[in-house]
């Protein structure tokens, strides 16, 4: 090896050493003790929009710092803990749905509940002709002698919050009552009574009705109602497009047999009153009756895309809503941002009300892969049809 070469080296380690030396001399800029809090528990200082009357490093834990509107809100410091974490104003933490609500409903509600436990309880899932009970692990609190405007904002939060009540999961009594809520798979059970129902249990004691004792309990259940009621549904999947869908066990696969027209819809055998013809991958449609033999409503369910139509193919990084609007012009009300999503994908459904000519309709619309896909229900206010779109839609999953 040359003296030159050997020259060249030392002077590429000596320069490496001497900018790892000066680098180390320099003194970072210091850390708020919000921000080191954030570093130290794995979290990353960002920026983000939040309320107006959020500061800097605000509990991210909660459902309301940073649910503002943008003309409601301003840049403050947050910290970013990745996935399935939230910083509690203190420290990254898991994040614990339950507790989260739990936190939030004391909060916004005012109650002195105690400090929050595990709990067991059972939840109840009707699935018809059966129902199946639950067992459901979770956390609780409870709350004595609060006001019936607090017991009140109880359910005020709650369905606020997105959550109904459930009337599998409602019990009632002279002094005492329960109810049941859900919003997904996250179940609460909010069981009151007078202030001294428990010790008037089974004798008479005299209760103090101004004022009501109450415990709350909050977990996640397993299955929700439709996934019991679409577990032993067929699956079809569309291999061109990579969707799926479940349809109900009982319908033909296949378009409907042409005898079936000629039959008055309340005598058609089995395989005339449910059909699932998926022939064409581009427009996938299921046929049926929903209601009583003696009381029958037509209802369907098309997914469609056109390989024909230009709209249905629009450029990349197009606005789903805008697009909709500017080719979909026979709608009289399209919503101005996106309103659903279709297994995690963002959509735009419209409601078309019924018309002396036509029965109602809702369209659904998403992109995937660069294509507008058309989801059609139709006689959408009819109660049965609209239980089994939820259905299908509940079932619908788009691969990558």
């Amino acid at each position: 090896m040359s003296k030159t070469i050997i020259a060249i080296i030392v002077i590429i380690i000596v320069a490496g050493l001497g900018y790892w030396i000066y680098q180390s001399t320099i003194t970072p800029e210091e850390l708020t003790e919000k921000e080191q809090a954030c570093v130290n528990s794995g979290g990353q200082v960002s920026t983000s929009l939040c309320c107006k009357a959020t500061g800097d490093f605000p509990n991210l834990c909660l459902i309301g710092p940073c649910g503002c509107s943008p003309d409601n809100s301003h840049e403050v410091k947050i910290c970013d803990c990745g996935p399935d974490k939230c910083f509690n104003g203190s420290e990254c933490v898991s994040l614990d749905e339950v507790s989260v609500l739990l936190e939030d409903l004391e909060q916004e509600t005012g109650i002195d509940f105690s400090e929050a436990q595990p709990v067991d309880f059972k939840w109840v899932v009707k699935v018809d002709p059966k129902v199946e009970e639950e067992a459901v692990s979770g956390k609780g609190f409870e709350a004595e002698r609060i006001s019936s405007e607090q017991y009140d904002s109880i359910e005020l939060f709650l369905k606020d919050t997105g959550f109904e009540v459930d009337l599998y999961n409602i019990a009632a009594g002279t002094i005492s009552e329960l109810t049941g809520y859900i919003k997904g798979k996250t179940v609460c059970t909010v069981a009151g009574g007078f202030t001294g129902y428990k010790e008037a249990e089974g004798q008479w004691v005299p209760t103090d009705t101004d004022n009501w004792d109450i415990t709350i309990k909050c977990g996640k259940v397993e299955k929700t109602k439709i996934e019991y009621a679409t577990e032993d549904w067929q699956v079809y999947t569309n291999e061109k497009y990579g969707y799926s869908l479940k349809y109900p066990t009982d319908c033909l696969y296949g378009p409907l047999p042409g005898y079936c027209k000629q039959i008055p819809q309340e005598e058609r055998p089995w395989e005339c009153l449910c059909y699932f013809n998926a022939e064409d991958p581009n427009s996938v449609s299921l046929g049926t009756f929903t209601g009583t033999k003696s009381d029958l409503t037509g209802a369907s369910f098309v997914v469609f895309h056109s390989i024909y139509v230009d709209y249905y193919s629009p450029p990349a990084g197009t606005d789903l809503v805008e697009w909709v609007k500017e080719n979909f012009t026979y709608y009289e009300d399209i919503p101005d941002e996106i309103n659903m999503e279709i297994d995690g994908i963002p959509a735009v459904r419209v409601y078309t009300p019924k018309s002396p000519m036509a029965w109602s309709q809702e369209d659904i619309y998403f992109i995937k892969n660069d294509k507008v896909f058309q989801i059609s229900m139709l006689n959408v206010d009819n109660e049965d049809n609209r239980e089994l779109y939820d259905k299908i839609l509940f079932t619908f999953k788009i691969s990558e």
